[in-house]
C-alpha cells in the first residue's frame, strides 16, 4: 500500500526540521517507541515526564509519514455521534469517550504552552450538521445527552440559525468549545526537540526487522543488525501495524481519503466564527480554516477492498484522485459563493483506518504480551494518540487506568 500521495500541506508548508542520526550501536533503555509520527511523540513525551529513559526510532524522517498528510483537526466528538456510541459500547463508556477527547483538546492547548511550540495552534467552535430533514430529532437529542455531560453546544436550525452560514442545512449541533486546530508537523518536531534536550535519544532512517517480545525484557533488531534491548516496547506506527494483524479477520475498515488546501481568501463570509464543519454524510465531509486564511477541505473517500487494487496504491496526480480534488473545489465554492477567488493551493491524498465504533486500539494485544499499542485509529487521530500516550504509561507505572478497557483489542 501507498501511504501519501501528491503534496501533502504540512510538508509543502513546513521548513525542514532538524534530523537525527540512525542508530549505530547496540542500546539499552527503560521504554523503545517505535514510530516518530504525532503519535510517538506524545508517547515519548508522557513517559520522559515520569523520568524514564526512552528511545524513539523512525523508518524515515520525523512527521514525514501520515502525520504530514493530517489535516489536523482536534475535536472532541466521535463520528458515530454519542448517542449511537451508546448503543455500541454502553452509556458510561460512550460518555467517558466524548469527555476524554474533550479534555485532550484542553491538555493539547497545554503541552504547546509547555513546549512553546510555533504550530498554529488556536482553539475553534466545531459544527456538525445535516441536510437532512429526517434527522433533525436525531441532532437534537443528540445535542441534549451532550449537553447532559457538561459539553457546552447548542442545536441550530434552519429556521433558528441559517443566517449564520451561507450554505444551507436543517440542523446541526454547535459546539463553543473542545475544538482546535494545529499544524501537527511543527508541533511533532518541537515535541520531540523539547524531550531530545531532556535526554530522549531518537533514532531516524532506523527500521526495526525483528522483535524478540518478552513481558520482561525484549529485544529489537534493526536492519542495520543493531539491537535495542528495553523493558517496555511501545508500537506507534499507526498503519504500517496493521502488517502485526495480518492474521486476524480485519477488525477496521481502509479508506483513502483526499484533501485540498485552497490559497488564502480575505474574508470568510458566510462562515460563523471560522469554526470546524463537518456533515453526517457517509463518507463525510469536513472543513476547517488555517491561521493565515486558506481553507482546507477533505473527505470524498474510496473505500480499500482489495490491497493489492489501485486505490490502496494510488500514486501522484491519479486521474481518479485528480477527480476528487475538483469535486471537493467544487462543493467549498458551492457552500461559500461570498467567499471570493478560492482556488487550489495543493492536494493531497493518504490512507485511513477506521473501526467498527470509531474508538481506538490503546493497550495490549493477547497475541503480543510484550508490547502496548497506541493506535489512534479513527478521525481524532492526534487527540486519541494523546489519550494512549497517557494511558499507557499510567499503566507501566503500575497504576492500572481502568478507562483502558474502552480501548482494548478484541472488544467486538
Amino acid at each position: 500500500m501507498r501511504m501519501t500521495g501528491d503534496s501533502p500541506l504540512w510538508a509543502k508548508h513546513n521548513v525542514e526540521g532538524t534530523t537525527n542520526p540512525p542508530l549505530t550501536q547496540d542500546i539499552k533503555t527503560d521504554i523503545v517507541i517505535v514510530g516518530g509520527g504525532t503519535t510517538g511523540a506524545l508517547t515519548a513525551h508522557y513517559f520522559m515526564k515520569q523520568g524514564m529513559s526512552c528511545v524513539l526510532v523512525e523508518k524515515d524522517k520525523i512527521a514525514n509519514q501520515s502525520t504530514a498528510a493530517s489535516t489536523a483537526i482536534l475535536q472532541y466528538e466521535v463520528d458515530t455521534g454519542l448517542n449511537r456510541l451508546m448503543s455500541l459500547v454502553g452509556e458510561q463508556q460512550a460518555q467517558q469517550t466524548f469527555l476524554f477527547n474533550y479534555q485532550a483538546v484542553m491538555e493539547m492547548s497545554q503541552i504547546v504552552k509547555e513546549i512553546n511550540s510555533n504550530c498554529d495552534f488556536a482553539f475553534r467552535p466545531c459544527f456538525l450538521y445535516t441536510q437532512d430533514p429526517r434527522k433533525v430529532d436525531y441532532m437534537a437529542d443528540d445535542c441534549k445527552s451532550r449537553q447532559a455531560i457538561g459539553i457546552n453546544c447548542e442545536l441550530f436550525t434552519s429556521e433558528t440559525h441559517q443566517d449564520e452560514f451561507s450554505f444551507n442545512f436543517e440542523a446541526g449541533i454547535y459546539s463553543h468549545y473542545g475544538a482546535a486546530i494545529i499544524n501537527p508537523v511543527q508541533f511533532t518536531r518541537d515535541l520531540i526537540e523539547y524531550n531530545i534536550k531532556k535526554g530522549l535519544q531518537v533514532f531516524e532512517n532506523t527500521t526495526i526487522t525483528d522483535y524478540n517480545l518478552s513481558s520482561t525484557q525484549s529485544v529489537l533488531t534493526t536492519d542495520a543488525g543493531f539491537t535495542i534491548t528495553a523493558n517496555q516496547v511501545i508500537i506507534c506506527t499507526g498503519y504500517d501495524a496493521l502488517e502485526w494483524f495480518k492474521h486476524e479477520k480485519p477488525f477496521y475498515t481502509l479508506s483513502r481519503s483526499f484533501a485540498i488546501l485552497t490559497k488564502p481568501v480575505e474574508k470568510f463570509h458566510g462562515w460563523k466564527e471560522e469554526c470546524i464543519i463537518r456533515d453526517d454524510q457517509e463518507p463525510y465531509t469536513y472543513i476547517r480554516p488555517t491561521l493565515s486564511n486558506s481553507i482546507i477541505i477533505g473527505g470524498e473517500d474510496l473505500a480499500v477492498d482489495n490491497l493489492d487494487g489501485e486505490v490502496a496504491n494510488m500514486g501522484d496526480r491519479h486521474p481518479l484522485a485528480l477527480q476528487q480534488y475538483h469535486q471537493l473545489l467544487r462543493r467549498i465554492r458551492h457552500m461559500f459563493p461570498e467567499i471570493e477567488n478560492i482556488k487550489t493551493d495543493c492536494w493531497f491524498h493518504g490512507l485511513f483506518v477506521d473501526t467498527n465504533d470509531g474508538l481506538p486500539f490503546i493497550g495490549k494485544h493477547p497475541d503480543y504480551p510484550g508490547a502496548y499499542f497506541n493506535l489512534g485509529y479513527g478521525s481524532n487521530g492526534m487527540l486519541y494518540s494523546l489519550i494512549g500516550a497517557k494511558l499507557i504509561s499510567q499503566d507501566v507505572a503500575g497504576k492500572n487506568p481502568k478507562e483502558l478497557e474502552i480501548f482494548k483489542f478484541n472488544r467486538y
